[in-house]
C-alpha cells in the first residue's frame, strides 16, 4: 500500500508540474503574438514613411504645397485703439487707423496715425490735492499725446499655424514695426503745445479668424521730446526724449480678400 501511495504521489507532483509548465508556455506564447502583432504594426506604420523619405519623386519640393501667402502683395486696413503704459502724470488713450502693403512675404511698408485724448493718473490728483489750498486750489503743468503719425516699415520673421481652444486651427504671424514720424504734444497750464519727432519701435502678433480679416495686439515705443510736468514750484523743466509705451488692439481687413496660394509646379 505503501508503494502504490508513493507512485501516486509522485504522479500527481508530476502533473501538478506539467500543468504549471503548460500555463507558463501558454502565457509566453500569448505574449509573443502580442510582441509580434506591436512589431507588425511598427512595421506598417513606419513603412509608408520610409518610403515617402525615400521617394525620388519628392526630392526639391516645397515643405508646403498650396501654402497660403497672407501677406504677398496684399493691402492691410487696421483700425486700432491704444493707450499709454506706465504714466506718471496722463495717461493717453488713443484711435488710430494703420495701412500696409506687403511686398512680400516678410516685408510691408506703410503708415500709422493715432489721435486721443489724456486722463490724470492718480499721481496727479494726489499732487493736486496735496497742494491745494482752500482759497488758490493748485493745478500740476502737465503735458500729453495729441497726434502720432509715422511712416513703418513692418517685418513679418514668422508665419504660421496654430491650434486654438485645442479643436481649431488658425493662422498666425508674429511682426516687427520701425519707423519715424512726428508727435503732437499737448501741453496745460505753464506747457506749451508743442511738436517733436517720434522714432518708433515695436512687436506685434495677428491671427486670421479669416484669409481676409486679423486680429491682432501689438506693444510700440514712441522716442517723444516733451515736458512731462512742472515742477512743484511752478517752474517748467527743459524738454527731453522719453519712452512712451503704447499697447494697441486691432482689427486688420486685408485685400484682395483671397491671397495666392504656392503651387507645386512640377504638377503644371
Amino acid at each position: 500500500m505503501r508503494t502504490i501511495r508513493n507512485k501516486v504521489t509522485k504522479m500527481t507532483g508530476e502533473l501538478n508540474r506539467r500543468s504549471k509548465l503548460g500555463r507558463a508556455a501558454e502565457r509566453l506564447s500569448g505574449l509573443a503574438g502580442a510582441l509580434c502583432l506591436v512589431v507588425a504594426g511598427a512595421g506598417t506604420l513606419l513603412a509608408p514613411t520610409t518610403a515617402h523619405a525615400e521617394n525620388p519623386a519628392l526630392e526639391g519640393k516645397p515643405p508646403v504645397v498650396n501654402g497660403v501667402k497672407l501677406h504677398d502683395g496684399r493691402h492691410a486696413l487696421q483700425p486700432a485703439f491704444g493707450m499709454t503704459l506706465n504714466d506718471e502724470y496722463e495717461r493717453n488713450l488713443l484711435a488710430g487707423l494703420s495701412y500696409r502693403y506687403y511686398l512680400g512675404t516678410w516685408v510691408g511698408l506703410g503708415v500709422d496715425v493715432f489721435a486721443g485724448g489724456a486722463l490724470s493718473t492718480r499721481l496727479t490728483d494726489e499732487i493736486n490735492s496735496e497742494l491745494s489750498r482752500p482759497d488758490q486750489p493748485f493745478a500740476l503743468s502737465t503735458s500729453s499725446l495729441q497726434l502720432l503719425a509715422n511712416a513703418a516699415v513692418e517685418i513679418v520673421p514668422f508665419a504660421g499655424k496654430a491650434m486654438l481652444f485645442s479643436d481649431a486651427l488658425v493662422r498666425f504671424d508674429v511682426h516687427i514695426n520701425l519707423g519715424v514720424g512726428v508727435a503732437l504734444v499737448s501741453g496745460s497750464e505753464r506747457i506749451d503745445d508743442s511738436v517733436s519727432i517720434a522714432p518708433m519701435f515695436g512687436v506685434g502678433a495677428r491671427i486670421f479668424p479669416e484669409d481676409w480679416i486679423s486680429i491682432g495686439f501689438d506693444i510700440r515705443d514712441y522716442l517723444v521730446s516733451r515736458a512731462l510736468a512742472s515742477r512743484r514750484d511752478g517752474s517748467v523743466p527743459g524738454a527731453s526724449f522719453g519712452h512712451n509705451w503704447m499697447f494697441g488692439l486691432s482689427v486688420g481687413f486685408f485685400f484682395p480678400t483671397t491671397p495666392e496660394t504656392d503651387r507645386d509646379e512640377s504638377a503644371d
